[in-house]
């Protein structure tokens, strides 16, 4: 007797919990993925020399340690916070400091709330004697009428899957990159030294430059009358 009423008990718990587990499994299955991880998240220190890019760069040599990349110039150096998307332009006394990143740091730091689409394909060359793997990859903005940036990056097997070679393409528009030198080491961290404060481009103390503190170390010559050229403030639509 005892037996039959647990049978029956145990019949109607699972009637009534039916609903709600499938309800679970459903949620489970229909869950939305969670996008994946931005490529360039996954060199956090290097070094290395970038050419072309939105930059047009020649030969410059750059390095980055966690948040910041260096720039190097005949006369000065740029450092680019990549999370407050700020530059700051060195050369012996003076600084300054400017609103956007510098175009050399392009495209790390940009994509952080992208929808990151990965391709990986079974292409295969080699590239400045690198044997690499072949990759597409697409971003997305975040907004109702999105930036959409394309590109095909050339990993390089023996350096860590680094994107030596880079196509971007976004609104008809196309741009290439390339990485020679490149180290997979901590840069020197006084390489990121830099007045606490610089004067702000555009700012009362522009024509000064003076910072309100000492002089960097291994400080470059005086610069040339010349702006720095971050891109736009956007950023994360090459321009």
């Amino acid at each position: 007797m005892l037996g039959e009423l647990t049978r029956r008990v145990t019949i109607c718990l699972l009637l009534l919990l039916a609903p709600a587990l499938h309800g679970q499994r459903l949620a489970k299955n229909t869950a939305v993925p969670k996008a994946t991880p931005d490529p360039f998240e996954d060199f956090q220190a290097f070094t290395a020399v970038v050419h072309g890019g939105l930059g047009n760069n020649h030969n410059q040599k750059i390095f980055r340690s966690g948040r910041f990349m260096r720039v190097e110039f005949d006369d000065h150096y740029r450092i680019t916070d990549l999370i407050s998307r700020t530059t700051m332009a060195v050369a012996g006394p003076r600084c300054f400091k400017f609103n956007a990143p510098d175009a050399r740091a392009f495209p790390f730091g940009v994509y952080r709330d992208f929808k990151i689409e990965r391709s990986p394909t079974s292409e295969k060359e080699t590239v400045d004697g690198h044997p690499c793997s072949i990759e597409n990859v697409t971003f997305t903005g975040p907004t109702d009428n999105p930036v959409v940036v394309h590109m095909k990056m050339w990993r390089a097997d023996d350096l860590r899957a680094f994107p030596i070679k880079i196509t971007v393409e976004w609104d008809g528009h196309q741009s290439n990159l390339a990485y020679t030198d490149v180290e997979l080491k901590p840069p020197d961290q006084n390489l990121f030294q830099h007045p606490a404060k610089c004067a702000i481009f555009g700012g009362p103390d522009e024509q000064s430059g003076k910072a309100s503190t000492s002089n960097p170390k291994n400080p470059s010559p005086r610069p040339r009358e010349q702006k720095p050229q971050p891109i736009s403030k956007s950023w994360a639509q090459p321009t």
